[in-house]
């Protein structure tokens, strides 16, 4: 059966090919009076492009000729199985195309693929996001992997619409998200070229940490990269890129009054909504125990960045959550790491802001007790920058009042 529709699809492109017959076959396409034939000329499109060798084999044909002609067919069509139809072969050729290197790393093909985004995708994407399902959830990973390949600048779709349109995943049911919703969300928060106005008046920040806690809940491990990702993003809004980096690598800085200083003026810009993380912070310590290293890095990094960004907050969740902090830097204390070293410049800086604003939290003295005995130990590394932070956080225990 398949090979009667490749060789149907071949004698297409051999219309396509014939520039006597091209125009005869995209009047055929555009027939909308002939709602069947349409269908069925659509389908036969679609079954065929399911055999690779036919994309590759005639690429050129695809990108020049059947997409154009795909794109103009949506337009204005009234049946919803056609214009699902349209993007799917659309999606489908491109993946085929971006899936074989030598197309990949052809400069013309490459040209082809921006060209096809910009004059053909683009322009009819905020149509896509309001089609019928499942057109939107095609068109946002279509959206993705043409960004990923560098065919689509985050530039592109900086408009206000889009970017909310972006982040609407968020208000309905979870359970119904898609790793492409946040891989968008995070290329839009993390692109220079983003306005933290826009962010701001987005207010998803308390959403965002319900998505983590439910993707962490769920054990939906291909989310947790991705959401982490999503919530650095928006952290280091209110830090700075540049000053973010400098605090992952070092986290002494997180002390260090100069820099505290320096970072002052970023944060009267940084997402007005960013203290909702502050209630997420026990997901954050209990991903920092997690066994994927990567996912473990990232959430210690969130821990440090928001307590820069939000330092009230994120000291209130980081001292509330004392239990989850002892497990987790008993877990890592044979692994002199990065990550163990965050968190005792966190608790470190935790303490000091506990102190200065005043605050009165119910501290678990069983924790603070452990907390403090693997503090012991810690000094004595031969990891000279662990035992730094480590004696450093130890004087600052010292200055918490105990009670019962």
């Amino acid at each position: 059966m398949l090979s009667c529709l490749v060789n149907v699809l071949y004698r297409t492109i051999y219309l396509l090919k014939n520039p006597c017959l091209e125009g005869l076959f995209i009047s055929m396409l555009y027939f909308r009076a002939r709602d069947d034939f349409q269908m069925t000329l659509l389908r036969v499109l679609e079954a065929a492009t399911e055999e690779p060798s036919v994309i590759l084999g005639e690429h050129k044909i695809f990108t020049s000729r059947i997409i154009p002609s795909l794109s103009v067919l949506y337009k204005g069509n009234k049946d919803g199985d056609a214009r699902f139809l349209c993007l799917k072969i659309l999606s489908d050729v491109m993946i085929v195309i971006f899936s074989d290197s030598s197309l990949t790393s052809d400069e013309q093909t490459i040209t082809d693929l921006k060209s096809i985004s910009q004059r053909h995708f683009l322009p009819l994407y905020p149509s896509f996001a309001e089609d019928e399902d499942p057109i939107p959830i095609y068109a946002q990973k279509l959206l993705v992997m043409l960004m990923e390949h560098g065919c689509v600048k985050v530039s592109d779709i900086l408009h206000k619409a889009t970017v909310s349109q972006c982040f609407e995943f968020l208000l309905g049911d979870l359970s119904n998200a898609n790793v492409s919703n946040v891989k968008l969300c995070f290329a839009l928060a993390s692109a220079p070229e983003m306005d933290t106005h826009i962010l701001s008046q987005l207010q998803v920040v308390r959403r965002i940490g319900n998505l983590l806690e439910f993707v962490a809940a769920k054990d939906m491990d291909d989310f947790l990269e991705p959401t982490l990702e999503l919530c650095r993003a928006f952290i280091i809004r209110g830090t700075g890129s540049n000053r973010s980096i400098a605090l992952s690598k070092n986290p002494a800085l997180l002390v260090d009054s100069a820099f505290s200083m320096s970072i002052a003026v970023d944060q009267q810009t940084c997402v007005m909504d960013i203290c909702d993380f502050g209630g997420n912070m026990g997901i954050f310590l209990e991903l920092v125990g997690n066994s994927d290293p990567q996912i473990s890095d990232l959430a210690s990094d969130c821990v440090v960045l928001l307590l820069k960004a939000a330092p009230r907050e994120a000291t209130v969740g980081l001292l509330t959550n004392l239990p989850k902090l002892s497990a987790v830097m008993d877990l890592l204390k044979h692994d002199s790491s990065l990550r163990l070293i965050r968190l005792l410049y966190g608790l470190a800086f935790s303490c000091r802001q506990y102190l200065a604003q005043g605050m009165i939290l119910s501290i678990s003295v069983s924790a603070l007790t452990r907390v403090e005995a693997l503090v012991s130990v810690f000094k004595g590394s031969n990891d000279s920058l662990l035992a730094d932070a480590a004696s450093y956080l130890g004087v600052e225990l010292q200055r918490l009042p105990r009670c019962g």
